[in-house]
């Protein structure tokens, strides 16, 4: 039996997105959020305040060797956005996917849509999607329960002064490796 030069075991599946991370001043509201609401789905493992995001666009999972290339393509496409900051109010808290209790905005600011349009355009311009990029609904996941589906309820509003977006890479429980940072003032 042959060992498969091109196969990779799951744990090496690293994504590569555009994400919009909370201040640390914001993180004791989403604390808050996840205690609120980790009994109503059930038994919920919530994620580090390290990893919280909201995803602006996803990219794909890229090979090692494509990494300094991608890199270098976002610099340039990041180069080319011009944007604001702007304050995203998360005001429902869902199920998404399989097992993912999220917060999410019923209404997405103007400035955020025009930022993941022109994000998304740029992306594209500059070779950097390698996968389908989903819808973008702009949500914070809080963590992961038991697989228990409740569709989106009104809750208490969190919101996040976000200034910043930034490339990441990672997968799973490990920290995120940031590959960029570029200021939206």
């Amino acid at each position: 039996m042959h060992d498969d030069l091109f196969a990779r075991s799951d744990a090496q599946l690293l994504s590569l997105f555009f994400a919009l991370m909370p201040s640390a001043s914001d993180q004791a509201a989403l604390d808050e959020a996840a205690r609120l609401h980790a009994t109503r789905f059930g038994r919920m493992k919530p994620i580090l305040a390290a990893k919280r995001h909201v995803t602006l666009l996803y990219l794909g999972q890229p090979m090692d060797e494509q990494i300094p290339s991608l890199v270098a393509g976002a610099g340039r496409a990041m180069a080319t956005i011009q944007g604001e900051s702007f304050v995203l109010t998360l005001d429902q808290v869902a199920v998404f996917g399989r097992n993912s209790v999220v917060l999410a905005a019923s209404q997405t600011p103007r400035a955020l849509a025009e930022l993941e349009q022109r994000v998304r355009l740029a992306a594209l311009l500059n070779r950097l999607l390698l996968a389908r990029a989903p819808a973008f609904h702009p949500h914070l996941t809080l963590g992961h329960n038991d697989g228990r589906r409740v569709a989106p309820v009104n809750c208490p509003p969190v919101r996040l002064a976000l200034d910043t977006v930034v490339l990441l890479r990672g997968a799973g429980d490990a920290p995120y490796q940031e590959l960029g940072r570029w200021s939206l003032a």
